[in-house]
Formats: structure tokens, sequence, C-alpha cells
């Protein structure tokens, strides 16, 4: 499953994922597992259509990400964030044990406020303002969503088909 929470200019996505670390090539345990949130920037498009019309809308890559994964269900060893990512790709892991400890909660507050977040990657807080507040309305939505996946992730772990990087050819 792979949903959209999109707002005036920002977005924040959540998907299940199942994947073989690269880092840990070589190592057991290498499979993680459980769920990823990105907030990420949405555009529209300025061509206008009819009122008919359906709008355009792309996302951006990824400007924070968090992954409560795991390497095996309910280990909780390998929730961590990348609060700086570099289009696209995930800086440092940053390990926060109250993140491993309630990975729900900890993201509930996370999405309550993300202007630091937007500060950190460089983006002005007060351009979002909207978006800002409309996502800590969202966020119990946002973050039931993740639990159901997490929860999902949890489960026994079946024998999967990979791609050419090692995702899951079918994801939670």
């Amino acid at each position: 499953m792979y949903r959209i929470y999109c707002f005036q200019k920002l977005a924040v996505t959540v998907e299940g994922v199942d994947f073989l670390d690269p880092a840990l090539a070589g190592e057991p345990e290498v499979r993680e597992r459980g769920v990823r949130l990105e907030l990420r920037g949405l555009t529209e498009s300025a061509e206008a259509g009819s009122v008919y019309a359906s709008r355009a809308a792309w996302l951006t890559r990824g400007v924070c990400r968090f992954d409560l994964l795991e390497s095996r269900p309910n280990a909780a060893d390998r929730m961590h964030w990348h609060p700086e990512m570099s289009d696209g790709e995930p800086g440092d892991r940053v390990f926060d044990p109250d993140l491993a400890a309630d990975p729900i909660g900890w993201l509930t507050r996370v999405l309550n406020d993300v202007a630091p977040l937007l500060r950190r990657a460089g983006l002005d807080p007060a351009e979002h303002a909207a978006d800002i507040a409309a996502m800590a309305d969202c966020s119990g939505e946002i973050t039931e969503a993740a639990s159901r996946l997490l929860a999902e992730a949890r489960k026994p772990w079946p024998e999967v088909e990979r791609d050419h990087r090692g995702l899951a050819e079918i994801n939670l």
C-alpha cells in the first residue's frame, strides 16, 4: 500500500517496505520490513482547464524520512529517521530510543509540528503555515495508516521475490 496525504505545498507519503539492506550485505539478518513515511513537497500545474478538468500534481523528492523498520517481527531494532535528504537520497540514520519505544506516538508528535523539519531542510515554515496546521489536524489519520501497516509488517514474514535492488516485489 502506498498512501499520499496532500496538502497545499506539502505531502506525506506512507508505504509498507520490505527490502534487503545493502549496507549490511553478507551479514545475517539483513532483511528490513516495516513502514516508511516521507515529508515531501507538492506542486500543481498552473494550467487551467475547465471546471471538470482533473488537477495535475507532482510530488518532489523527500525532504525528511521516517523508517519504522525491523529485522524481525516486533524487534523495533532498526527504527530510525533521516532528518536530511539530498535529491531523494537519505542522509545518515538517526536512531532515537523514543522512536523505537513508541513509534506511533513519536510520529504523532513530529507530525503535529513539522516546522522544525522544514527549517532543517532549508524551507521557510512561514510559507507553509497552512500546511503545517493541516498536517497537525490530519496526523491521527496518517499515523493510523502507519500503525495498520506496522501491524501487518509484524505478522510472520512470508517468503518474497525481490527486484534487482532487493525490494520485495509485493510490498505490504
